[in-house]
């Protein structure tokens, strides 16, 4: 009697021994088990992509006051007409110009004196976008000449960031994939699909490139005509996180 209970309970424990090796075995391979979840491998990715700039945009201000609201707001009024005017000549087409700010606001001068007074200060900026870089500097000159008191600088950018951004994502893509065989390949299975792409970390999108007012004033005292060299590349930096099944 004691002979049989010892047999079946070797038998038992050589089963369950068998059965632990196959989990092992299919666990190492990267199978998934009926039921269980799937095995995965977890990767992250960037990419940076360059740009050339196609496009810039100046943006001029015009600031006027007067003790009359009216007249710093009309004074205002024909000085931006007449850098509107000025971006005409250099056929720079009007869906290319916008306003982006105007305002009217009283500043008390003298407070608390004898000679306390109100005046009122009007400001206008115009967002010009120039496709032709080599219309940059006399555009800038001719809306200094037309009256515009301050210019905030240029930004360039390029006309399609959604494209720059898709083909930043796509080698990103490819270097996660890349990463994700290696592994795979190392622990001797394979990539089999995608659970999950997350887009994440640097900024998505080309940044512009800024030429700030400051270097812009040095220029404008430096020479009669206005040269500025926009910058060789914008570029589209991208990170991803991407969680594959391997099998």
């Amino acid at each position: 009697m004691s002979t049989r209970v010892w047999a079946g309970g070797g038998a038992v424990a050589a089963a369950v021994s068998v059965a632990l090796v196959v989990v092992l075995v299919t666990a190492a391979s990267g199978q998934e088990s009926p039921g269980g979840p799937a095995h995965t491998i977890t990767v992250s990715s960037a990419a940076s992509i360059d740009t050339k700039p196609d496009e810039a945009v100046i943006t001029f201000s015009v600031h006027t006051d007067s003790p009359d609201s009216t007249v710093a707001l009309n004074e205002n009024s024909r000085i931006m007409n007449d850098v509107i005017a000025a971006m005409k000549s250099l056929g720079i087409t009007q869906r290319d110009v916008e306003t982006t700010n105007l305002s009217v606001s009283p500043q008390t001068v003298g407070r608390g004196t004898p000679s306390e007074s109100t005046i009122y200060n009007a400001s206008t900026s115009l967002a010009v976008k120039v496709h032709d870089f080599d219309v940059i500097g006399p555009a800038i000159q001719e809306g200094v000449k037309a009256g515009a008191t301050s210019v905030r600088g240029i930004r360039f950018q390029v006309t399609d960031p959604v494209g720059a951004k898709k083909r930043a994502l796509e080698a990103a893509v490819e270097s996660a994939r890349a990463k994700a065989d290696a592994l795979a390949g190392a622990a001797g299975t394979q990539v089999t699909g995608v659970v999950q792409i997350r887009e994440g970390g640097a900024p998505a999108a080309p940044q512009p490139y800024v030429v700030r007012n400051e270097a812009l004033a040095y220029a404008v005292d430096a020479a009669s005509r206005l040269t500025v060299v926009p910058p060789r590349d914008i570029t589209t930096r991208v990170s991803i996180v991407v969680i594959w099944t391997i099998g």
